[in-house]
């Protein structure tokens, strides 16, 4: 296996041909599909050409992450039914997602078919920069040469141990078929950096100590509350909180990606990648792989068997005695149930019918912690939606289940309420109820007495006082007080009047004074014939 440290080569050395970069995740749950989503957006938002080639025949929910509906896949192209520009859907960040799951392992049944597709590929490739590989969570071979044959691998693990352990068990089918690419680990739903390196350092040291491999650290992605948010949302973390714990992470991640593998020689290109994907691969289990697994020596006789001889359900009886044995490790029967599940769906064209039953058993022996259930809930939601185009649950339905969670709890159902009507009032921008109609309504009710209503009134006045700084009157109370402070001021205007009327009375008194004595004056000169000295008419 090649030397898994990032290059640190000029860009410019870089051909047009474009990166091909697988994801894998040897148990499901590990969140692989969701950092193959927002890598995704990350690097589209730094301004790369990114596709998304969607070959997980899991739960396939990489379009469901995104908020996509698709409505044809790859094959349709085979047949001529679409073209690939019409099976071609992109994000709101301008991420390309193409569905590929029904193809994996699939060979073109004509040369007319095996054209087609090369000239949809190539028409494909020259629209993007890199292509992402979100690959299913199995040990399958179809699974082991879509990773086998790309450039660059990213192994998504978690700390949860069972996790790690299929990792290993992955990390070593890939390692028997001396795979030559660069391999790193990310370390996914980290409760913080230390806990990732950690993890990281766990993993690295069983590879190296069994193996006699060195593991590369690709990177980690804290756990976020804003990650569940996003997935209800159907929207990538980046785009819905750029600035996240987890956000932060992936941009990181993505940085990554365009400055050390973007740099790296030219990428070997999407049609020549898909054309070595069909072509058949030679077959690599030798008798030391079988050794390797150390089974006992009824296995090993079983194994040397001449399996044509023996029918389906004679193999299927042994398989079974070996299992309750515990003759197998787990990892090769984890392996084996994946591969098996594959052929059956590839034979059959669905899965067994005891899938329902086997899926119940699977979420009870995992005990998952209350977040992992409700991630699981929302994408089958969002399944359910994608496929019948309409919500699991009507408005009706999800308004009485509401209802139900906050029976007995007055405050939260308040809060409910007061959300609701805050969203119509952005929505809408008008109020769901019309406040006067209410209230005169609720007024009309028997228990609707006097006392709350002084109380009601009362409680208007205050907030009048409230809004307006000051005081609430009626119309007629302010063409009262109008009206009284016009009588104040006339009030005022006539006392002033009345001063300046006695003022002017009291100048006509002395002036009358002042001519009575003056006539006296002038009487008393002209009775004594003697002349009046002027200072004497001054005086009076």
């Amino acid at each position: 296996m090649d030397s898994l440290h990032f290059s640190e080569q000029d860009s410019a050395d870089a051909q047009s041909k474009p990166h091909i970069i697988a994801f894998a995740g040897a148990k499901s749950a590990v969140g692989k599909t969701s950092v193959v989503a927002n890598v995704a957006a990350a690097m589209a938002l730094r301004g790369k050409r990114v596709c998304v080639l969607d070959v997980d025949t899991g739960l396939s929910n990489i379009n469901t992450l995104l908020g996509l509906r698709p409505a044809h896949r790859l094959e349709q192209v085979l047949s001529g039914e679409k073209t690939i520009a019409e099976v071609l859907l992109k994000t709101g960040e301008d991420v390309g997602v193409v569905s590929a799951a029904s193809l994996m392992g699939g060979i073109p049944v004509s040369a007319a078919q095996m054209t087609k597709l090369s000239e949809a590929l190539t028409e494909l490739e020259a629209q993007f920069d890199y292509f992402l590989i979100d690959t299913a969570a199995t040990h399958t071979e179809t699974v082991l040469r879509f990773i086998e044959l790309a450039q660059s691998t990213f192994l998504v693990v978690s700390g949860d141990p069972a996790a790690l352990t299929d990792a290993f068990a992955l990390l070593k089918a890939l390692n028997a078929r001396q795979y030559s690419g660069s391999l790193r680990v990310v370390v996914n739903q980290a409760v913080d950096y230390p806990a990732a390196t950690d993890t990281y350092r766990r993993f690295a040291a069983v590879a190296e100590k069994c193996l006699k491999l060195k593991v590369e650290y690709g990177g980690f992605v804290i756990r976020d509350e804003n990650l569940p948010k996003a997935v209800a949302l159907q929207m990538s973390v980046v785009d819905l909180a750029a600035n996240s714990p987890a956000s932060r992470c992936l941009f990181a991640l993505a940085d990554n990606i365009i400055k050390h593998i973007g740099s790296e020689t030219a990428g070997n290109g999407l049609l020549d990648y898909w054309q070595a994907l069909l072509t058949p691969a030679p077959f690599k289990h030798t008798v030391a792989d079988i050794a390797d697994s150390e089974p006992t020596a009824a296995v090993n006789s079983w194994l040397a068997a001449d399996k044509t001889e023996l029918s389906v359900s004679e193999l299927s009886r042994r398989l079974l005695s070996a299992m309750k044995h515990q003759l197998l490790d787990q990892p090769e029967l984890e392996r084996f149930t994946g591969e098996f599940v594959e052929a059956y769906c590839e034979q059959f064209g669905r899965f067994p019918n005891t899938f329902k039953q086997l899926f119940y058993r699977w979420l009870e022996t995992e005990n998952y912690a209350e977040p992992r259930l409700v991630e699981l809930l929302t994408t089958l939601e969002a399944l359910h939606a994608m496929r019948y185009q309409r919500p699991m649950f009507s408005l009706e339905e999800n308004a009485a289940r509401l209802v139900a969670q906050l029976q007995g709890q007055q405050g939260s159902h308040r809060e409910l309420v007061e959300q609701l009507c805050t969203a119509y009032r952005q929505a809408f921008h008008e109020e769901v109820f019309d406040a006067e109609q209410v209230l005169l309504e609720r007024m009309q009710a028997d228990d609707f007495t006097e006392q709350r209503f002084e109380a009601l009134l009362q409680k208007l006045r205050d907030g009048f006082q409230a809004r307006f700084k000051r005081p609430y009157q009626s119309r007629h109370e302010l063409a009262l007080a109008s009206v009284v402070e016009a009588l104040n001021v006339m009030g005022v205007d006539q006392q002033n009047l009345q001063d300046e009327i006695t003022m002017l009375m009291h100048g006509f008194q002395l002036l009358g004074s002042r001519r009575e004595k003056l006539l006296t004056v002038l009487n008393a000169l002209q009775n004594s014939g003697l002349p009046l000295p002027a200072s004497a008419v001054r005086d009076n």
